[in-house]
């Protein structure tokens, strides 16, 4: 059988907060949703392939609200409903597309969501509107024991699952290693959860480092773990819900507020890093 699609695909590596990507146009590069998934697991690991924590895809919009639909495929090649880093740097990708509406609506298997250029003087600044985060528990029981140094343990869902684990050194916390066992536990089942461990207070609001299912490593940052952070730390602490909320990550600042007619958003860096051509797997059956 003559294959007529060229085995190369044209990608953009891009970053948020250090969080990064391989982003390609999936209206012409035409991947399955196997094929995306066997080239994430292929083109992420960093020392046999690009490099990323995740495949960001935009393709076709799934309805009519929508000018273009994300597709997210973690690192070891299994979806993700939700990335709020990747969302910001899709939405960097589809203008440098073409894309002209202002703000952009996209379709992702966790609902629509709608981005813009961030209002203040920064060039690479993006806005990201978000549904508010109903499904939060402040205190959350695990099968298995936690350490104790977690002063509390939360549950909030930021269009995928994460806890949030509250503490008083973050640096002292060996986040490879409590991550890697919290994210699967027992009673997390099936979807487990990304484990977020959040100093609250000082100048810059609160800080966090992320451990990611899916890439099964602390990350430099993660945008829905900000997100489920921000909401977490404002409920225990009692914040005004109008205040902006800075975020500290070990791969920089994001912001959590609420947009004039009160909808919420994440607000951070969208960044191309350079752009190239690399082989699509090969089917070894």
């Amino acid at each position: 059988m003559i294959e007529t699609r060229s085995r190369m695909v044209s990608f953009t590596k891009m970053q948020g907060t250090g969080n990064d990507f391989v982003v390609l146009d999936n209206r012409s590069a035409q991947l399955s949703p196997d094929e995306l998934s066997a080239c994430a697991a292929a083109w992420c690991p960093r020392r046999y392939g690009v490099g990323a924590d995740g495949l960001l895809a935009l393709d076709a919009p799934k309805t009519s609200a929508a000018d273009y639909r994300m597709h997210y495929v973690n690192a070891d090649g299994s979806r993700a409903t939700m990335c709020g880093n990747g969302a910001r740097c899709l939405f960097r990708f589809a203008r440098r597309a073409g894309f002209q509406n202002d703000p952009l609506a996209f379709d992702t298997d966790a609902g629509l969501y709608r981005a813009t250029t961030a209002p203040e003087n920064n060039p690479s600044g993006v806005r990201l509107f978000v549904p508010d985060i109903t499904e939060v528990r402040a205190d959350v029981a695990l099968d298995r024991s936690v350490p104790q140094a977690v002063r509390r343990l939360c549950f909030a869902h930021a269009g995928t699952e994460h806890l949030v684990a509250v503490v008083d050194d973050l640096d002292a916390v060996p986040v490879q290693k409590w991550g890697r066992r919290l994210r699967r536990d027992p009673s997390l089942a099936p979807a487990g959860a990304n484990v977020n461990f959040v100093e609250l207070g000082g100048e810059d609001g609160l800080r966090l480092r992320t451990y990611e299912k899916g890439v099964e490593a602390e990350t430099p940052s993660c945008g829905t773990g900000v997100l489920a952070a921000a909401e977490t730390a404002g409920r225990l602490t009692g914040a005004d819900p109008e205040t902006t909320l800075r975020v500290r990550t070990p791969g920089g600042k994001l912001a959590v507020g609420r947009a004039e007619g009160g909808t919420l958003y994440l607000q951070g860096p969208a960044v191309s890093v350079f752009d190239g051509r690399v082989e699509r797997p090969r089917d070894e059956r």
